[in-house]
């Protein structure tokens, strides 16, 4: 089993389940900035420390402007977790779906 792709809707819905983290993967600098209260912050540049960490969540998400970067941090950490988690990468980005995002 590989990484699933989800829209905006299954984001929300994956928010109000228990165990979910949800990563932004995009760089310190850009914008628009997510609330840390809900969203991780672990940008590409610091990925490869932070795959070397145990993450408890049983559901985790990625995100980034565009959908891009994600899916590769969710490869890398499929390759990591195989089956034990489910990994999840936003389809199209924040850029897609910016209604959807309480900014900060």
């Amino acid at each position: 089993m590989s990484y699933i792709e989800i829209d905006a809707s299954q984001l929300s819905s994956l928010q109000e389940e228990g165990s979910t983290l949800i990563i932004d993967v995009r760089e310190r600098h850009e914008v628009p900035i997510l609330d840390s209260n809900l969203y991780l912050k672990v940008p590409m540049s610091e990925f490869h420390a932070f795959l070397q960490t145990e993450i408890q969540a049983e559901n985790i998400v990625f995100l980034c402007q565009h959908g891009i970067r994600s899916v590769a941090a969710a490869e890398a950490l499929q390759e990591r977790y195989g089956n034990a988690k489910k990994i999840y990468n936003l389809k199209g980005g924040i850029m897609k779906w910016r209604e959807h995002f309480v900014i900060s």
